[in-house]
């Protein structure tokens, strides 16, 4: 069963949809949309189907970002910072709860008056829409996208949150986008990006959050399936 929900903030309309899928037991990815002072937060994360925990890997993820811009939203410029933190934090309460090695990606965007500030580490993936066309902004961190990388090797990351070591996520800003889309990878290796365009541009966003889970079930849905949309208000 999809779970949907929509809101409104300051001018953006958004909605987020998220489903199991058609072939796997468990739901292992999460989302979050929240209001802070430093912004509007969007993000989702996929947690790693080959560790243990990889569900309470995914929410930690989503959640812990979002504490740690409600707590320190002065910090909100330096979102590598925080998410390189927040990996240190995830390693030790999976430890904690004897987990080790539970992993998973993130991908977030942070609406500003003036900005989309973004951070990714992972396969999951951030798209922005403007007037000269839908792109997508983040590079997956899997060996197919290394040089001389195969398709096949997509599922092998090499970069996630739970990663030994200090950890390095990309992150940049870009002047506020006309519409933004996070997906994970079981939304985009499915459905094409002109559809993904196209459910940006509705008048509903619920209702196409909810078309484009149905659009990668109708594709066999092999894997967990999870979307976030904002645009600026129209009307």
């Amino acid at each position: 069963m999809s779970e949907l929900a929509g809101g409104t903030w300051r001018g953006w309309r958004w909605a987020a949809a998220t489903d199991i899928g058609r072939r796997r037991a468990e739901n292992q990815d999460a989302w979050i949309v929240r209001e802070t002072s430093a912004g509007l937060l969007l993000a989702v994360a996929d947690g790693m189907g080959g560790h243990p925990n990889g569900a309470w890997a995914a929410r930690y993820a989503v959640d812990d970002l979002a504490r740690w811009l409600i707590d320190r939203p002065g910090e909100a410029s330096d979102l590598a910072a925080g998410v390189a933190a927040l990996n240190r934090r995830l390693r030790e309460a999976a430890a904690r709860l004897g987990t080790p090695g539970a992993g998973t990606t993130l991908t977030a965007g942070l609406l500003e008056s003036a900005a989309l500030r973004w951070v990714h580490v992972g396969d999951s993936r951030l798209y922005v829409l403007h007037a000269d066309g839908f792109r997508q902004v983040t590079r997956d961190h899997n060996l197919a996208a290394e040089p001389g990388g195969h398709p096949g090797l997509a599922n092998v990351l090499t970069r996630c949150l739970g990663m030994a070591g200090e950890l390095e996520p990309d992150a940049g800003d870009l002047p506020v986008p006309e519409a933004v889309l996070l997906a994970t990878d079981g939304l985009y290796h499915l459905v094409p990006a002109d559809a993904l365009a196209e459910a940006l541009r509705s008048p509903d966003l619920e209702r196409a959050a909810s078309l484009l889970i149905g659009l990668a079930n109708d594709a066999g849905g092999p894997d967990n399936i999870t979307v976030v949309l904002a645009r600026r208000a129209i009307g």
